[in-house]
């Protein structure tokens, strides 16, 4: 099944390399697709910086703070990890959690801008990792698994490419 997954990988490649950037709506639907792909064939690391960066472009108001992308893409690694199923299953899903995380950003600046005590923390990256978000994880229930274009959890290769498409 690995196999399968690899040339699925392949696919999401050569259609990421085509696209030529001018639509980034375009350009998250392939990053969320490889970062599944990556996922099933255990490239945790990996497929959490394509859903990183697949969300973030999806954004139609995107935060401008240079501070912001790291603190998403911890805040959004805890959420995969958290899950029983290393992936985001939808779109809809990794829109939902890329507000959660933008919401959260905010709130923080917020306190930060009406702090009697300065920050003076010059390396924020340990500050965002004791940041918690309460996630929604639906790992106690069972996932559906549905990529774009049908269920993930098909055997055969046409399937599984069907969703790179």
């Amino acid at each position: 099944m690995v196999d399968k997954y690899k040339k699925a990988l392949a696919v999401c490649k050569a259609t990421l390399a085509g696209q030529s950037g001018h639509d980034p709506k375009d350009t998250s639907v392939c990053f969320y697709r490889l970062g599944v792909v990556l996922s099933r064939i255990g490239e945790i690391h990996q497929s959490i910086r394509c859903f990183h960066d697949a969300f973030m472009l999806r954004d139609p108001h995107p935060v401008r703070e240079s501070e912001f992308s790291e603190f998403h893409s911890i805040q959004f690694a805890r959420y995969i990890l958290g899950k029983k199923k290393k992936w985001i299953t939808t779109l809809a899903e990794g829109d939902m959690v890329h507000d959660l995380i933008k919401n959260r950003w905010h709130e923080l600046q917020q306190d930060v801008r009406l702090s009697e005590i300065p920050f003076a923390g010059s390396d924020r990256r340990e500050w965002f990792k004791t940041v918690t978000i309460d996630f929604p994880w639906v790992g106690s229930y069972q996932e559906v698994s549905m990529g774009i274009g049908g269920a993930f959890d098909q055997e055969s290769y046409s399937e599984c490419v069907e969703i790179t498409q």
